[in-house]
């Protein structure tokens, strides 16, 4: 029996009839259509499948973000917890520093302690939102302040030299994970790696920098700086090669393995005239003053590099430019 209504209509009315808000005359005609219409009725089945798993989803959903908040008031409710606990020795040294008539000195070195332990653990449980970045700046300002309260109430002048070699192991850690959780402009956001790099870099010549004011070696900041510099062309070289080149992955191995290779052979070399001492430098040129001086052990050690490293560079480079021939010939 043909519908007394064509499909198209009927189709435009089903969304309606499935959040019944269509009229009882519309209702009636759409159920007497689908029982004659397998299209139609297919159609409706769909529908109902549909709106079945999105009220799924909406309760999952809510289920879980209420899941979510009371698991976020529970943590809040520890951390508050926590931080009354950590204010109880708080409050005995102060107590007993009145009480003797003491001054306040070691009463902020332990304040300063305990806050470094709250940053690692109240922080944690009361910040919502970029929790390990709080956690991280937190326990960072809070090590800070508890060398310089130490620094303070002992009356030494280290406060720099401990800080700064501090914040570049700390950098040198983390900052690979803050600087990808920063939101950073146009070509800073392309080149985050670079960033880590530079900012590494500087904090390393900062430590030698502080030493020098600690140190009563006259030559000191001239030797350290150009050993540095030279021991850091190694990894500043491996980082442009394997970030920025468009070779093939065994051409770059092999060319980080060649060049560490040839630096392993010439750092002892390089160093030995940074620090102007000529005897030891011509020792591993000449066999008898190797012998006279000792440094047998540095030239077999510095051949056994070369032979280990410098073969296996050129073969995974040649291996690497016969794999990308044979795989743009495969394009």
């Amino acid at each position: 029996m043909e519908t007394k209504y064509n499909c198209e209509l009927i189709q435009d009315l089903l969304p309606l009839y499935q959040d019944n808000i269509c009229n009882d005359f519309s209702r009636t005609v759409v159920e007497a259509h689908v029982q004659e219409c397998p299209d139609c009725r297919q159609i409706m089945e769909k529908l109902n499948n549909d709106q079945l798993e999105t009220k799924l989803s909406r309760e999952k959903n809510s289920v879980l973000l209420a899941h979510s908040k009371k698991e976020r008031k529970i943590t809040f409710l520890i951390g508050v917890v926590t931080a009354g606990i950590l204010m109880i020795p708080v409050i005995v040294c102060l107590i007993c520093n009145l009480a003797v008539g003491h001054g306040l000195d070691w009463f902020f070195i332990v304040l300063a302690a305990l806050l470094v332990t709250a940053s690692i653990s109240v922080v944690p449980l009361t910040v919502p939102d970029h929790t390990a970045l709080w956690t991280l700046g937190c326990f960072t300002a809070s090590l800070l302040l508890l060398l310089f309260t130490i620094c303070l109430y002992t009356g030494g002048n280290w406060f720099f030299l401990a800080s700064v070699p501090t914040l570049f192991g700390l950098s040198v850690f983390f900052m690979p994970y803050i600087i990808r959780k920063l939101p950073l402009p146009g070509p800073f956001a392309a080149n985050k790696a670079l960033l880590v790099m530079i900012w590494d870099t500087l904090w390393l010549y900062g430590v030698i920098e502080v030493c020098g004011f600690h140190t009563a070696f006259s030559d000191y900041r001239r030797i350290a700086l150009q050993i540095t510099s030279f021991c850091l062309l190694l990894p500043w070289t491996f980082f442009f090669i394997i970030r920025y080149t468009k070779l093939h992955v065994r051409v770059k191995a092999g060319l980080c393995t060649l060049i560490g290779g040839v630096f392993g052979v010439c750092a002892n070399p390089v160093i030995m005239l940074i620090l102007q001492d000529t005897e030891r430098f011509f020792s591993y040129i000449s066999f008898d003053l190797m012998l006279r001086n000792g440094t047998v052990v540095n030239a077999i050690t510095a051949l056994f590099i070369a032979i280990v490293t410098i073969p296996t560079g050129i073969y995974l480079i040649i291996s690497g430019c016969i794999r990308k021939h044979t795989e743009k010939k495969i394009k």
